[in-house]
């Protein structure tokens, strides 16, 4: 603040994150109702939209730096590592945008694309970094190559398969479970020691349904500087598992996503990976790989909960303002549900779900300023989300479907007796 002013610092961050719910579909006339409301404080709409500048925009982005750097120092495991030391999972959230901001080229015009490593253990936000909408997420994976250390595992999809990067990877000792790419050609020594191409086509016409098939020692890629040998661990799929791929390829076209190269791999699930027969098995495989399905659940929260895609036009600095403000909202809330759900394991051994805890937290904080202003403070507002969380919270087993701590192979109880 560089001079005295009724708008103060914490009222301008307030509006653009947890005061300013639904931030970038309101109007100015509506923000500064907001701020009579809450702060009564009396301000023209030409002096709000002055006070969306370049140097409110850093003062949101150093906000949200400080909290990200935070997350990372202070986090807790919500369980002890099995076979990994940190699962990471890679992946990007895009959408587009209403006006032609420079520096946001998308596909279908503007867009900002998000990329996002979430650490599964921890529950933090490990590397995050806002792109135009026409990123490339191979090139990002490569900058974060040197944060990987020995037993890493790394999930990413189709988008981030790269034999270099998988490469480096495992070069640093981590591990990786990839799906690969279709036009990818796959060798295998012969009796005479002579590498061959494989056909999976031939391959799959042998297998049942629901049947799995691994080939060891096999080499991606005909020429490369980097010679990379991995396990193939090939599935063929069910008619009902078929009908549910075919169904969410629809659902990607919709959205204008390239579906092209999982729709040359209807039937099958392959994937490859280096890591040891003896640490995980083939039929497991799979099981794993879907631990990724994790940062998607944090994307349906970003756009179904915060609405970080509806952003009706306004001038670049106020998105970028509502931008950062919604991530401020987004990382707190995420930061609380996860150490809610890691005491409730240790307290419990219960297993909560993701969405619904952040919902909570997120409608919990959302109002907490009008709580505190009662008397109470932060941590009885904390107090209260955990026990919300606990009662109405407990992770649902729709169809037999297995969850996180079935896979890692973590005990926890179905049902729980006692009161919070």
């Amino acid at each position: 603040m560089q001079r005295n002013t009724k708008l103060k610092p914490e009222y301008f961050y307030q509006l653009c994150s947890f005061l300013g719910e639904s931030f970038g579909n309101k109007t100015l006339n509506e923000l500064c109702a907001q701020l009579c409301s809450f702060f009564d404080l009396d301000i023209s709409t030409e002096g709000l939209n002055q006070r969306f500048n370049t140097e409110a925009v850093e003062f949101m982005r150093r906000i949200f730096q400080s909290l990200w750097l935070n997350q990372i120092s202070g986090s807790h495991s919500i369980v002890d590592r099995h076979l990994f030391n940190r699962i990471r999972i890679l992946d990007s959230s895009s959408f587009d945008l209403p006006s032609d901001y420079i520096g946001y080229e998308g596909p279908n015009g503007t867009g900002v694309k998000v990329q996002l490593e979430y650490e599964l253990y921890e529950g933090v936000f490990r590397h995050l970094q806002i792109q135009n909408g026409k990123g490339s997420d191979i090139n990002y994976a490569k900058t974060i190559e040197d944060d990987i250390q020995p037993g890493d595992l790394c999930l990413r999809d189709l988008g981030y398969f790269s034999q270099e990067n998988l490469s480096a990877i495992a070069e640093k000792g981590g591990f990786f479970v990839s799906r690969i790419r279709n036009n990818t050609n796959l060798y295998q020594q012969n009796n005479d020691g002579k590498w061959e191409k494989i056909n999976l086509d031939r391959i799959m016409e042998t297998l049942q349904p629901g049947e799995v098939t691994e080939l060891s020692q096999v080499r991606v890629g005909a020429k490369s500087k980097k010679q990379l040998c991995v396990r193939i661990i090939a599935a063929k799929l069910t008619e009902e598992q078929k009908e549910k791929r075919k169904e969410h390829l629809g659902q990607k076209k919709k959205r204008r996503k390239s579906t092209l190269s999982a729709q040359r791999n209807i039937s099958m699930n392959i994937f490859a990976t280096n890591i040891p027969q003896e640490l995980v098995k083939k039929e497991e495989m799979y099981s794993l790989y879907s631990l990724r399905w994790q940062i998607e659940i944090l994307f349906k929260t970003w756009k179904s909960l915060f609405k970080i895609q509806e952003v009706k036009k306004m001038k670049k600095e106020r998105f970028e303002c509502h931008l950062y403000g919604t991530f401020i909202q987004l990382l707190l809330c995420s930061s609380v549900a996860f150490q809610c759900r890691r005491m409730l394991y240790h307290q419990y051994q219960m297993e909560a779900s993701e969405y619904k805890s952040i919902d909570i937290v997120k409608e919990s904080l959302t109002v907490s300023q009008a709580v505190i202003s009662k008397g109470h403070s932060l941590a009885e507002v904390l107090k209260r989300i955990y026990k919300s969380i606990f009662i109405n919270e407990r992770k649902s087993h729709k169809q037999q479907k297995k969850t996180v701590f079935d896979i890692l192979h973590i005990a926890y109880k179905q049902s729980v007796f006692s009161a919070a």
